[in-house]
């Protein structure tokens, strides 16, 4: 059997934004709109996350694969700094992943 189609009823007003920046020329219609404003967002997140994952490889000198071994490599020890920080590594990749659909 197919999939339900679940419908939202979003607001008119909720669009009036995008509405007034096709008026003024900004873009040739709300589609283009749209698409844009979640590029814009999709770039900014990227560029966020890219940061976060500097960060990550700066303090432990590696990238997150070779990390990623490293933690699950070990055996009868665990450090609770690495392995919180490779949890929020993990999410900072992830995340980047995500918002790259949308380029």
């Amino acid at each position: 059997m197919g999939e339900a189609i679940e419908y939202v009823k979003i607001p008119r007003k909720i669009f009036e934004p995008i509405s007034d920046m096709v008026k003024v020329g900004l873009y040739k219609d709300e589609q283009e709109a749209l698409k844009q404003l979640v590029h814009d967002q999709a770039e900014q997140k990227i560029d966020y996350y890219g940061k976060k994952v500097a960060e990550m490889e700066k303090k432990y000198g590696m990238d997150f694969p070779a990390f990623e071994k490293r933690i699950h490599s070990r055996v009868g020890e665990e450090d609770f700094e690495e392995w919180d920080d490779f949890i929020i590594w993990e999410s900072y990749v992830t995340a980047s992943r995500y918002w790259e659909q949308f380029l």
